[in-house]
């Protein structure tokens, strides 16, 4: 065996090692960037919905805050008109 054949014996096994450690470490390097994209994307609608959720917060309120002034508005009624 010659110094050549030497040579491509051991070259070829460790070219096939480096191009497959490029390949994972691309395909590692795209799913972080997929995976980021979808955090963010994920995080928008929690920031979305917990708008949403303040807003019919506030409306809840407000309706609470009638249904209370209509209930008193009754029992002052009832108490004029002597129902109890």
């Amino acid at each position: 065996m010659t110094d050549l054949q030497l040579n491509i014996l051991v070259a070829i096994p460790l070219v096939g090692i480096l191009a497959n450690t490029g390949l994972f470490v691309h395909l590692n390097t795209t799913m972080n960037v997929r995976f980021a994209a979808t955090d963010a994307r994920i995080d928008r609608l929690t920031e979305r919905m917990d708008i949403k959720f303040d807003r019919v917060d506030a409306k809840f309120e407000v309706l609470t805050g009638k249904v209370v002034d209509i209930d008193n508005r009754l029992s002052r009624l009832e108490d004029k008109s002597g129902i109890r």
